[in-house]
């Protein structure tokens, strides 16, 4: 929004560019927009973590497709949970 504060927690992607209904729902909520970040920092220390960096973006292709799927924010908040527990497994 563009009287965000300017502490507004923000998602990975940019929103101003945001089309899909899901990453606008991401753009309206503070807390979907900090678990987007968080999983994708975690993503980012699984892919570099992992003997096979295939399998972890497999994986990040099969969970896309089922966030997407999503039609509520609640949705989107158990995906987000679920999917940073699964990643949480690659990176310890």
């Amino acid at each position: 929004p563009a009287f965000a504060a300017p502490d507004a927690p923000k998602p990975s992607f940019d929103c101003a560019t945001a089309k899909s209904k899901v990453k606008l729902m991401i753009c309206a909520s503070d807390e979907l927009a900090k678990l987007d970040v968080a999983e994708e920092a975690l993503l980012r220390r699984a892919r570099a973590k992992a003997t096979a960096p295939d399998a972890v973006n497999e994986e990040q292709s099969l969970w896309l497709s089922q966030r997407d799927a999503c039609a509520s924010p609640a949705c989107l908040i158990r995906a987000y949970h679920q999917r940073i527990a699964d990643l949480h497994a690659w990176t310890n």
